[in-house]
């Protein structure tokens, strides 16, 4: 069994702890329940001080589809390799899944995700436009001998790229992020930010200036990490009586 198909395997038996049913094909895990495909490519193991760590890019893509899909990458670790990608597998389920759950099953109740709509408003070309924004749990990890205990929520990385977004992003066709931003035991930070698979420097520098506000980690390593789907809202549910605009100068 190669990389690929270990941790394939890892996450058709972490889905399955979950009630969720798939078949597997060589490094691909079909999941009729919803209609997705989720393949494994570029798995990586690394002795650590941990034991093992394993790096996976979890690729999901619409069942039958040929195109590049949602690309997102899952760090885990244990002391066999086996451990470490059924960990880098959870880590997906709990960060990644829920967001795809509820964009494809809107209907279904869904306690594991935050979603919420945005207006936005652009006084300077009176351009107004809506979101609908799926927000998973943030994976939050500590790593170091220190009782530093760091504070999370689920919507802070939103708060963070929030303005590098409503400046940058699509307004009209569906759009995700991946963010992941690390505040080292020195004090300096480092952050990455991709948009639709892409390197989003905006997105990046917008990630590393929060980091740099961080609290003192007492000596740890800190990193935060979340993955955001963004809906765009048909245009004639934009001036819902109810919605609050927020306002982008």
């Amino acid at each position: 069994m190669n990389a690929e198909e270990l941790s394939i395997r890892a996450l058709k038996q972490e889905l399955h702890a979950k009630g969720y049913a798939g078949s597997l094909s060589g490094n691909a895990l079909s999941l009729g329940c919803l209609g997705l495909r989720v393949l494994t490519h570029e798995t990586e193991f690394k002795s650590t001080i941990y034991g093992f760590g394993a790096s996976v890019v979890f690729e999901t893509r619409l069942d039958g589809g040929n195109s590049i899909g949602i690309s997102i990458l899952a760090i885990g670790f244990g002391d066999t390799h086996e451990g470490a990608s059924r960990d880098a597998a959870r880590q997906w389920i709990m960060g990644v899944f829920p967001a795809l759950r509820s964009y494809l099953k809107p209907h279904q109740h869904n306690c594991e995700i935050k979603k919420g709509t945005v207006d936005v408003d652009v006084p300077a070309t009176g351009e107004r436009y809506k979101w609908s924004v799926h927000l998973p749990p943030a994976i939050c990890r500590r790593y170091g001998d220190c009782d530093f205990q760091p504070k999370v929520d689920d919507t802070e990385i939103f708060v963070a790229i929030f303005d590098a977004v409503s400046q940058h992003a699509s307004h009209a066709s569906l759009f995700w992020l991946e963010c992941f931003a690390v505040r080292n035991p020195d004090g300096s930070v480092d952050a990455t930010c991709r948009y639709n698979n892409n390197i989003w420097p905006a997105g990046q520098e917008a990630l590393m200036s929060w980091a740099s506000t961080w609290p003192d980690t007492k000596g740890c390593m800190l990193s935060k990490r979340q993955f955001l789907i963004f809906e765009p809202v048909p245009i004639d549910e934009l001036f819902s009586p109810d919605s609050e605009p927020a306002t982008v100068n």
